[in-house]
């Protein structure tokens, strides 16, 4: 009995994996027949466009409405939060071939009528043809504004024309100990979800002017931008990068953890009125 069951775990495993895989792939293949109509369109603003706006952007601020928590038991944040998720995705062609190809990203609503947060270095991309970001519900809208930005702490907010979206607010700072929540898109793998906690808030070498929150939710590229949400599914921080701790520190081999780095919600804050 337990062959027969290990038997049908180990086959399970690999068509559990194929099926969230197809599933995204179907969903990046609506994505970029629908930014390529945008282009077609003449809908888009070109990314020389985006990075120039977001070297402009730089110390201003924008003003952002306070926004209700709508997540009140835990058990629902992913079912109430997915659809606040965001694709951010980087259209271009490879140049061996005619065909488009995406390159995602995560990022969150802040308010309403389209503007929503990402990282500085998403809409710092220079190689491509155009930004444009998918809700939850499939639609997809041409990035047509970079309102603000700051490289120092990662973050950068934008909009997206004729969005309607449903914001996510931002909570207080989180303690290191707290539950943590996480709905991204690793490696194209769309709306992955991972739970941790906060596990330290520290300064970085060579990055002084801000302390960045460590996780333990599990991330990965493509997962940048994403919001970082508390139990009430409000924002605490937002994913920026990693760090490999490595055992032999020269030669950069023995893996033997990778620290989750964040930009905590003070950040966002400080590029809001």
């Amino acid at each position: 009995m337990k062959k027969a069951l290990l038997f049908l775990s180990l086959v399970c495993l690999p068509i559990a994996l194929f099926a969230q895989k197809r599933n995204s792939l179907i969903l990046e293949a609506k994505l970029i027949e629908g930014i390529s109509k945008l282009i077609e369109n003449n809908q888009t603003v070109p990314l020389a466009e985006l990075n120039k706006q977001l070297k402009q952007s730089v110390g201003k601020k924008v003003k952002i409405p306070r926004v209700p928590s709508f997540v009140f038991d835990p058990q629902s944040l992913y079912e109430l939060c997915k659809p606040s998720t965001l694709i951010v995705s980087k259209l271009y062609k490879c140049g061996r071939c005619t065909h488009w190809h995406s390159g995602s990203a995560t990022g969150f609503p802040l308010t309403r009528d389209g503007i929503f947060a990402t990282n500085y270095h998403v809409a710092a991309q220079t190689e491509g043809q155009t930004l444009a970001v998918m809700d939850g519900q499939g639609k997809i809208y041409p990035v047509t504004e970079v309102l603000v930005g700051d490289k120092d702490s990662d973050v950068a907010i934008l909009r997206a024309q004729g969005a309607e979206f449903r914001p996510i607010p931002l909570g207080k700072p989180a303690k290191i100990g707290s539950n943590v929540h996480v709905i991204s898109h690793p490696d194209g793998m769309f709306y992955y979800y991972s739970k941790g906690m906060v596990s330290l808030y520290d300064r970085l070498k060579g990055k002084p002017r801000m302390e960045w929150m460590a996780i333990s939710a599990d991330y990965a590229r493509g997962s940048s931008g994403a919001a970082v949400l508390n139990d009430s599914g409000e924002v605490v921080g937002m994913i920026a990068s990693t760090i490999t701790i490595n055992y032999d520190r020269e030669k950069k081999t023995n893996p033997q953890m990778v620290v989750r780095l964040c930009a905590p919600v003070e950040a966002i804050r400080r590029l809001i009125e």
